[in-house]
């Protein structure tokens, strides 16, 4: 029943709304649209441009990183060199030490081998030889002593030199395993440093091509920033016309209601005149002066109802029934469109037209469920209430809605701002409904 009643209530408003609409309005809506298209844009592309900026501040964080190591992975190379270097000259050092030593080792061995060998072929009588053939036994005596001597010397650096050979080929073994350590080392040091120059390659790609990206979109940035001025230009541009259409509207209102009331007074004055002369001829003649000679004519202006006492939290918690006569309007102002009185376009309102200026505070009167917030085509913005009991109340004309459907609303509460017809006028759109049935909003009103 009330999804009916809703869509009743829609085609009502909506018609009393075309009676008011002007057949060639201006509008800034598509303009709207695309300025609030162009401006999501905007906020996806900053968005995407931060993201895109925090990237490359990681990227080149990670390149700045990249070339430190690069940097220590050099230093350790060249150390690395020099230690190979050092090492490389202290195994030439020994390897000629050990050729040295081995020299010295086979000279000294072949002498030793030939005295052996002398000593062998000749046997022990050699010594008692050179005592008997000697002139001087004392002299024989020594130089045997001597060449005993010379022998065991020879033994002793024999000893000496194998025993220094050894060590030497031992310190020999030793740096050349240091070399192949060091060697090892420096090719694991060069292939280290290789993979970080690699990566480093890729970083500074990846750096390179989101700079561009970041490029472009700053690029599109401005244009669309650009495109967002142009566009709240040619809005307030219209805007501005559209105000000034309805300044004019509004004016020519007024004159054509100061001239109808001037024409009315002017009908009003010439009437009275043919009543006045009519009267002094019926007493000029003796005659009775007719009724309507006794009676002038008087042009009579509506008057300005204003409304002052505007919705509060006073009626919250109350039955919308309870309210009858002690209801307040939900904008203060003027009555511009009285209920039941008829309109120019031959209708007669089916609720109140509450002149007032735009973007004034329009509140609820009363507690209730907001069953319809939206656009009403021709007719702006429009918001429904249900109060229960089959009550509903209609507030359309509207600038901006505060309210979303389905949510509840206390009496007082603002439901949206008051918004400007294309006569001119602005104000607020009223109605009282009660089981589809327009009821006068004045009535209700203290």
């Amino acid at each position: 029943m009330k999804r009916y009643l809703l869509l009743a209530l829609l085609a009502g408003a909506a018609q009393a709304a075309n009676t008011n609409a002007s057949s060639t309005s201006l509008s800034a809506a598509p303009h709207q649209q695309d300025l609030k298209n162009v401006r999501k844009e905007i906020d996806s592309l900053r968005k995407d441009l931060a993201q895109k900026q925090t990237v490359q501040k990681e990227a080149q964080s990670a390149i700045q990183e990249s070339e430190q190591a690069i940097t220590q992975t050099k230093q350790a190379l060249a150390t690395l060199e020099q230690r190979q270097s050092r090492s490389e000259q202290q195994l030439a050092e020994l390897r000629g030490k050990i050729e040295q030593t081995q020299a010295k080792l086979a000279n000294t061995r072949q002498r030793v081998g030939q005295m052996l060998v002398r000593q062998y072929k000749n046997g022990r009588h050699d010594a008692m030889k050179l005592m008997l053939n000697a002139d001087d036994p004392n002299q024989s005596a020594r130089d045997l002593a001597y060449y005993q001597h010379i022998a065991r010397a020879e033994q002793q650096l024999v000893q000496q030199l194998v025993a220094q050979q050894r060590q030497l080929e031992t310190l020999s073994a030793q740096l050349e395993q240091e070399l192949a350590r060091l060697n090892n080392l420096s090719d694991r040091k060069s292939q280290e440093k290789s993979d970080l120059e690699k990566d480093k390659t890729q970083q500074v790609q990846q750096l390179n091509k989101v700079a561009g990206e970041i490029k472009q979109g700053q690029s599109k940035l401005t244009q669309l920033q650009e495109d967002e001025k142009h566009l709240a230009n040619v809005i307030a541009q219209i805007n501005r016309e559209i105000q000034r259409r309805k300044a004019e509207a509004a004016r020519k209102a007024a004159e054509a209601r100061k001239a109808k009331l001037a024409a009315a007074r002017e009908a009003a004055r010439k009437e009275n005149e043919r009543r006045r002369k009519l009267a002094e001829q019926a007493k000029k003649q003796g005659k009775p002066v007719p009724e309507e000679a006794k009676k002038p004519v008087i042009v009579k202006e509506e008057p300005i109802q204003k409304v002052d006492d505007v919705a509060d939290d006073s009626a919250s918690g109350r039955a919308f029934a309870s309210l009858q006569g002690k209801m307040k309007m939900p904008v203060a102002g003027q009555i511009g469109g009285a209920y039941g009185k008829p309109r120019k376009e031959g209708t007669t309102w089916k609720g109140v037209f509450i002149r007032a200026a735009a973007g004034q505070p329009v509140r609820s009167v009363a507690d209730g469920t907001v069953v319809y917030a939206d656009e009403l085509r021709g007719f702006g913005k429009a918001v429904i209430i249900d109060h229960g009991g089959n009550y509903m109340t209609v507030y359309t004309n509207l600038s901006a809605i505060a309210k979303s459907s389905g949510g509840s609303v206390k009496a007082g509460e603002t439901l949206g701002n008051t918004g400007s017809l294309d006569n001119g006028e602005s104000g607020l759109y009223f109605e009282i409904r009660h089981l589809g049935r327009t009821l006068n909003p004045q009535a209700w009103t203290r």
